[in-house]
């Protein structure tokens, strides 16, 4: 890939681009003090957002004239007005998508030319990107990626008053109580903590006890009760 993806906009029609500058993700400690104890407890910490920069050179495989040059130099602009922000794909790992990414920086254009350039800033509001998308049908399967991911599991319960969906070496799972017919089908959203039976929001079919779990990196084994069929879907997450 030779250059960048932003907000659905794929800049290589027009110049290439390199990343130039990204600074390791750091950790935001939050913490509390203790009487009696020296310095203070380590209560959490988060990941922030970070800044990646990323150099962008006049590359259009001819030379459009000043006219020309002028008119792509404005796509450029459209392109990146986002308010919004939106998602971001970065030449040097072209698997990964950033998501939440806004532009909050640029230089000028080096010259006028077709052999300018100019540098850009972009925040990722979410550091840990994004890979490819899973789908998996049996309860044991490997997980890509280097950071824990939020499942989703779509169930077809058997006919019984509750099913469960659960990560054993996590000590995690989730118990849905509802009297089942049998067909019904259930979703279950980890990232969201969410239940649905049959499009019906069902959160308040789960039962106290329940945790939503993630998944990491490397070999999942699943247990499910009371479910004719269980469907894994989950991203890649990378840092």
């Amino acid at each position: 890939m030779r250059s960048i993806v932003y907000a659905g906009n794929d800049f290589s029609e027009i110049c290439s681009a390199e990343v130039v500058g990204r600074s390791a993700n750091p950790i935001v400690a939050e913490a509390m003090a203790v009487p009696g104890r020296a310095g203070a407890l380590l209560v959490s910490g988060y990941v922030p957002p970070v800044d990646v920069q990323v150099r962008l050179f006049m590359d259009a495989g001819y030379n459009p004239g000043f006219t020309g040059m002028a008119r792509m130099r404005g796509t450029l602009r459209r392109w990146l007005i986002c308010p919004g922000g939106g998602s971001l794909v970065l030449p040097d790992d072209p698997e990964v998508e950033y998501r939440d990414a806004v532009l909050v920086g640029a230089s000028g254009w080096s010259n006028l030319f077709e052999a300018g350039e100019c540098t850009l800033t972009f925040t990722l509001f979410d550091p840990i990107g994004w890979g490819a998308g899973r789908v998996e049908r049996t309860e044991r399967f490997a997980v890509g990626g280097n950071w824990p991911t939020l499942p989703e599991f779509r169930v077809v319960a058997a006919a019984g008053s509750c099913l469960q969906v659960s990560l054993p070496s996590s000590g995690k799972g989730i118990r849905v109580e509802h009297d089942f017919a049998g067909g019904e089908a259930v979703v279950i959203d980890c990232a969201d903590e969410a239940v649905e039976i049959d499009g019906t929001d069902a959160r308040a079919c789960v039962a106290l006890a329940s945790d939503f779990f993630e998944l990491e990196p490397g070999e999942a084994a699943l247990a499910t009760a009371g479910c004719i069929s269980v469907e894994t879907r989950f991203a890649e997450r990378w840092a």
